[in-house]
């Protein structure tokens, strides 16, 4: 009897172990045509992960707060730095805490725009970003919540009391109103001092705000011009030499590439195992889940498309500056994935403004040499190189251009910006003759295959267009 019962107990084991094996087998294995598995879709439909809401070491609030230009102040000699310049992280260490104490006392008083001027042609720092920023999202940390007056930010300046040394002037051009808002904090610090007497030293750039040449008039005298300058544009009258640089396609011949597009296709939540694949004729590869299409064009293209907006990749965040951080790290989180060359990096273009959803769309830009590319738009379709759309929390659409740029020992002098502006009162092609910014950049010679550095122009309706010199 006993016999029998432990006959039956093995039997019923290896039962179990059979069927435990076999539903590991369906679930794991790729056994069905171009790499699909029903029985995996069926997990992931009943089986939630809280993998679907990643967490991300980057931190996009830092990355927001740094400036694309600093300009040093003194007596009149404006010095510029960039991101790659030698001073730029000691500048961005000192101003995370600066724009600390701003986002923590709400006491501020407007003051003229001649106070601003003032403070500019003295010894200063001026500090610009290349989008404005709601400033409920320039200034909440900690789910702190902002209380000022201030609507939106795209430039301040910091100056010394030349009286007090733990007493700065933080003077704020308000980016939606125009009105300059002047705040007192208790700050110390040796460091901008020091820059600021190295750099009046050091350089031999000769730069000038537009309102100090009256480029921000419309008149001189008696004569009207014919374009207008926003007043705190740099000029400068010192040429500029810049390498060019050449590209790299990163998804030529992606079909055989796997350690390229299994690293992307995980952080879109795709499972490498079971996903469906095919290669088109051109051979861009496609790859097919229940809520989407992740495709990776031959031309270096890589483009997320939903089913519907109901569906897509979920981003985490309770509130909507949240969602936007998190959106913010997942693009980070994609471009950790490409080869980028050394002083390759993207930055945000859209402005972000008052968000009271988690719908929204952001883009950005490629720069190299801190100079952004101008995306060709006939040939990708495309006018920027991220495009993120999101619909109630999730990513709904997605293009990236994947793309590498590298300097290359072949330079261009770019004429100095008053020349640029002579060049941009002949042509006057753009909507207005309101002037916002005039930068260097690089545009794209599809006879040749090379980037070359150019000037641009960007009206205030944010229209750019490239200066033919």
């Amino acid at each position: 009897m006993k016999f029998e019962r432990m006959k039956t107990i093995l039997l019923v084991l290896l039962v179990i172990s059979s069927i435990v094996l076999t539903i590991n087998k369906w679930f794991n294995e790729k056994l069905w045509p171009e790499g699909y598995n029903f029985f995996s879709d069926v997990k992931n439909f009943f089986f939630s992960s809280d993998d679907d809401k990643k967490e991300y070491l980057f931190d996009p609030v830092e990355e927001i707060l740094k400036p694309s230009e600093i300009i040093v102040n003194n007596s009149q000699n404006h010095i510029l730095y960039t991101k790659s310049s030698e001073y730029y992280q000691n500048f961005f260490a000192e101003i995370k805490d600066i724009i600390e104490l701003v986002s923590s006392d709400y006491t501020n008083d407007k003051c003229k725009i001649e106070e601003w001027n003032n403070a500019l042609k003295g010894k200063s720092y001026y500090f610009s970003y290349p989008v404005k920023y709601n400033s409920d999202y320039f200034f909440s940390r900690d789910k702190k919540i902002y209380k000022g007056d201030i609507k939106a930010v795209k430039e301040f300046a910091v100056v010394n009391d030349i009286r007090i040394p733990s007493l700065v002037y933080v003077y704020i051009k308000d980016a939606e109103t125009g009105d300059i808002f002047k705040q007192e904090i208790s700050y110390e610090s040796k460091m901008l001092e020091i820059i600021s007497d190295n750099s009046a030293i050091q350089s031999d750039e000769t730069n000038y705000f537009s309102f100090e040449l009256k480029f921000d008039s419309e008149k001189q005298g008696t004569v009207t011009q014919p374009i207008i300058i926003d007043p705190d544009v740099l000029i400068s009258i010192t040429p500029k030499t810049l390498s060019s640089i050449t590209e790299e396609n990163l998804f030529d011949a992606i079909s055989e590439n796997k350690q390229i597009y299994n690293s992307i296709l995980s952080e879109f939540g795709y499972n490498t195992s079971s996903i469906r694949k095919y290669v088109e004729s051109d051979n861009s590869v496609v790859f097919v889940e229940n809520y989407g299409t992740l495709k990776f064009h031959s031309d270096g293209v890589l483009e997320f498309k939903s089913i519907d907006n109901s569906k897509g990749i979920e981003l985490g965040g309770d509130t909507a500056y949240e969602c936007l951080n998190s959106c913010i790290s997942f693009v980070d989180a994609i471009t950790e994935h490409i080869p980028f060359a050394e002083g390759m990096n993207w930055q945000l273009s859209s402005d972000i403004p008052d968000v009271k959803s988690k719908t929204f769309t952001l883009v950005f830009d490629y720069y190299v040499n801190d100079n952004m590319l101008v995306t060709p738009f006939e040939l990708y379709n495309m006018k920027n190189s991220i495009i993120v759309e999101v619909v109630s929390g999730k990513i709904v659409k997605y293009q990236q251009l994947c793309r590498s740029y590298s300097s290359i020992n072949q330079f261009v002098t770019c004429p100095s910006v008053i020349d640029a502006i002579d060049a941009i009162e002949q042509q006057l092609y753009l909507p207005d003759n309101i002037i916002s910014d005039i930068f260097t950049a690089y545009t794209y010679d599809s006879i040749n295959g090379i980037w070359y550095p150019a000037w641009y122009v960007e009206n205030s309706h944010g229209d750019i267009a490239s200066i033919v010199l």
